[in-house]
């Protein structure tokens, strides 16, 4: 939508874990960066959306409970973080059964019966179920967030910062 409105702007997208996008090294390469946040940490961008941590799965398929099996993004990803600690707080067992950064590697994986995971409510695929259990602990929240580089062009930035807003905050 945004290259339609503004046909003269040229966009490059990278998607990658929202801690590779922000690391010093990496994130003065972007005009515009939006990613996940931890609540509890102090960061420097403009708060998108607050949003839930759910657990999704697929309810057809129903809920293994005596070992959960899990389907994560790799080591860096606050969701696999969060669902980690939050797993070692109780005594549930479970196990990590597929990793992919990749949200439809993630969402086949838990067609095909390999688990559940754990996604930012608003962010839920529509092939996909959320998942509520006595056996599954609260996940708590998480913040979307949008930080600005040095851009080249600022003008151009701040309109996809803008674009970007309007669409989260609908």
């Amino acid at each position: 939508e945004f290259g339609k409105l503004y046909p003269d702007v040229s966009l490059e997208v990278t998607s990658a874990l929202s801690k590779s996008l922000l690391a010093k090294d990496t994130s003065e390469s972007f005009d515009l960066i939006m990613a996940l946040v931890d609540p509890n940490e102090s960061f420097d961008g403009q708060i998108l959306l607050h949003d839930d941590l759910v657990w999704v799965g697929d309810k057809a398929l129903g809920l293994q409970t005596q070992a959960l099996s899990l389907v994560l993004a790799p080591n860096g990803c606050i969701y696999r973080s969060r669902v980690i600690s939050k797993l070692k707080q109780q005594t549930q067992k479970w196990k990590i059964s597929y990793t992919n950064a990749d949200l439809t590697g993630i969402t086949a994986a838990i067609k095909q019966g390999l688990g559940i995971t754990a996604l930012a409510k608003s962010s839920v695929p529509e092939q996909l179920d959320i998942i509520k259990h006595k056996s599954l602990p609260e996940l708590g929240k998480i913040k979307i967030c949008l930080f600005s580089g040095n851009s080249a062009h600022p003008q151009a930035s701040a309109k996809l910062a803008e674009f970007i807003q309007s669409k989260l905050t609908r």
